[in-house]
């Protein structure tokens, strides 16, 4: 589904990613593990072309395709989902109205479902995320929790039907009950065996409630090591200092 060979890419001056190689296939849970500063938001970024951030180098091909020259919103037509690290407010704009704005836009030339189907499969992710039917009709995230924001980003992604979702620290700063819910939506956007989902955290809790299909040590700007859960415990017992060097 996604192949990313040798991308490079910097901010203003600055190399950022300094030589990223990845490959995820359907139906495949890719988590990602690197210490502050070592690149791995900037990685979702330039997946979804953020302006601020310009590819330097290297290729990046979604289903087979080369997105190098495809705006934000097309990469996101073709099902391409990133959820923020800090989801932020939209004042004054219902949820349900930009979620039905998006689901258009996806369709594209195609006719979009009907408003009483969109209704209800969006009323229906509310629920498989713990969260009130007052969601649709609140300005989206304003004055939401930290854990309602992001559990807001996995009712988005199920909502508009994408492929691949890049979650950035999805996890972050939530109570227990929030990241049990937030869990359970990533397994239901995994369970066709269709989607796939990249992961980026520092949480250990999240690693036990998943089973990733591998995961990837972010350092320096790329991956540098990849392995099962067993990687992932080397970490929270010794730190990154192995894979610094």
């Amino acid at each position: 589904m996604l192949k990313i060979t040798d991308l490079t890419a910097q901010f203003e001056d600055q190399p950022i990613l300094t030589g990223v190689n990845l490959s995820v296939a359907p139906g495949e849970l890719h988590v990602i593990l690197g210490p502050n500063g070592s690149g791995k938001s900037t990685l979702g970024k330039v997946l979804m072309r953020h302006p601020q951030y310009t590819k330097s180098g290297g290729k990046i091909e979604f289903n087979r395709q080369d997105i190098e020259e495809l705006e934000t919103w097309e990469r996101a037509r073709l099902g391409i989902f990133l959820a923020h690290q800090s989801p932020p407010a939209v004042v004054g704009v219902p949820a349900q109205d930009m979620l039905r704005a998006a689901e258009k836009a996806q369709a594209g030339d195609l006719k979009p479902q009907s408003i009483l189907t969109f209704k209800k499969a969006l009323e229906g992710n509310l629920e498989k995320l713990h969260l009130p039917k007052t969601f649709l009709k609140r300005a989206i995230n304003e004055g939401a929790s930290g854990g309602e924001r992001r559990k807001m980003e996995i009712v988005s992604l199920l909502t508009l039907g994408a492929k691949l979702a890049f979650l950035d620290e999805i996890d972050s700063g939530i109570d227990v009950d929030a990241l049990k819910s937030i869990v359970e939506g990533i397994q239901e956007f995994l369970k066709s065996g269709k989607t796939s989902i990249i992961l980026v955290t520092h949480q250990e809790k999240i690693l036990k409630l998943l089973d990733p299909t591998k995961i990837h040590i972010f350092t320096g700007g790329k991956i540098v090591a990849s392995g099962g859960k067993e990687i992932a415990e080397e970490i929270h017992r010794n730190g990154f200092k192995k894979f610094l060097s």
